[in-house]
């Protein structure tokens, strides 16, 4: 299956990736990317058994790794090869061609049995699992890369960051309070992670691949709260 194999491929970058400290040890990248592991052999077992949250961490990965990959690979290179990110950026592109469609749906979150995720609000649902679970793999990266000062500016972000894994895990189980929980964290991380730019960003090209990671993940998030917010007030009223 090609995203099997994209997965794969993405897992072999992060085995051999070309952080080993020169003086003994390892360096916290290293140690980072081998922890990235762990979602991909969790995405590439629940594909294989056709579990619908392997498709989605799978596309969460695509997209978390995409942007990365696109600037590493097209951006200003300092003479640095591209091969690598050239090859991560094919297998997110793959990822994305190959789990997206009515084929690739039918395949996985077709086939449930007791929840309903038909319907263009569940696929906007879907989505914001998707994009909000790219959201904490990206968070994941920015702490490890940009070392950011143990102050509130960075803590406040990781608390979104563990607020966005109990929402998203609450939103596939199609509870209302997953749903509020990851509305409220996107509400949040607007001001937090531009504060986070603001004192982070060495230059505008960051901020902007800050944007590019996130901001799919907080749109999809408000827009998913919108979408419900009709039943939920009535739900409330009640």
């Amino acid at each position: 299956m090609l995203a099997v194999l994209a997965l794969l491929a993405l897992a072999g970058l992060a085995l051999t990736a070309p952080f080993r400290n020169p003086v003994g040890g390892y360096r916290r990248e290293v140690v980072a990317m081998w922890v990235a592991l762990a979602p991909l052999a969790a995405a590439i077992v629940a594909i294989i058994l056709n579990r619908p949250w392997g498709r989605w961490l799978a596309l969460a990965i695509a997209v978390a790794v995409f942007p990365w990959a696109a600037a590493l690979t097209f951006g200003e290179t300092y003479g640095a090869p591209t091969t690598r990110p050239a090859v991560a950026l094919s297998a997110a592109a793959a990822l994305l061609l190959g789990l997206t469609g009515r084929t690739a749906f039918g395949g996985f979150e077709g086939a449930v049995v007791g929840f309903e995720w038909s319907g263009p609000r569940m696929t906007l649902v879907r989505w914001t699992i998707i994009l909000n679970l790219a959201s904490v793999l990206g968070l994941f990266l920015f702490a490890v890369f940009y070392r950011p000062a143990v102050a509130w500016h960075a803590a406040i972000p990781g608390s979104l960051l563990i607020g966005l894994l109990a929402g998203v895990f609450l939103l596939a189980r199609q509870r209302t309070a997953g749903l509020l929980l990851v509305a409220m964290c996107c509400l949040l991380f607007v001001p937090a992670g531009g504060f986070f730019v603001a004192h982070e960003a060495r230059y505008a090209g960051e901020a902007l691949l800050f944007g590019a990671l996130f901001a799919p993940g907080v749109v999809a998030g408000l827009a998913t709260l919108i979408a419900f917010g009709g039943p939920l007030a009535r739900a409330l009223r009640g």
